[in-house]
């Protein structure tokens, strides 16, 4: 989609109380990110704008089906250094976290596929839900909280 065609209430036109509606981060390689998290993670394409007169490009990606859920947004600037240099994550970022079913299986799944898995599965409260962290292709932390109790 180009900027012209652009649906600009993607979000919606008639809310009535404040909602999350997304988390954006930078990405080196719009291909490399979009095959860990569609690919990889299992998320879908909502949509992908293309600004010329900016030189970026955003894609949003979400579990759902539409922009009612929480998504990401993947920001590729088309001429940015930290495109061969990496970006820097500061000290601010924390992470993205994701529920799965069965936060070991999903790490061996991501591990077999080539991801980097930077927090082993572990639970940090008797009785709590397993959590890990996994790295995506621009060393940002991804966050995998367990969501099924009898897994």
């Amino acid at each position: 989609m180009s900027d012209g065609d652009m649906d600009l209430w993607v979000w919606g036109d008639k809310a009535r109380s404040p909602r999350i509606l997304h988390s954006m981060i930078r990405v080196a390689d719009l291909d490399r990110s979009l095959a860990f998290y569609c690919g990889l993670l299992g998320m879908k394409q909502l949509s992908r704008v293309d600004i010329a007169a900016a030189r970026f490009s955003i894609v949003f990606v979400s579990f759902a089906d539409d922009f009612d859920s929480g998504a990401i947004e993947l920001t590729y600037n088309w001429d940015h250094p930290a495109n061969t240099e990496g970006y820097s994550h500061g000290t601010g970022y924390g992470h993205v976290a994701i529920g799965v079913p069965d936060v070991s299986a999903e790490c061996e799944r991501l591990r077999a596929a080539g991801a980097t898995i930077s927090v082993e599965p572990k639970i940090l409260i008797a009785g709590g839900p397993a959590l890990a962290f996994v790295k995506d292709p621009d060393g940002y932390a991804i966050e995998l909280i367990q969501t099924r109790r009898d897994g």
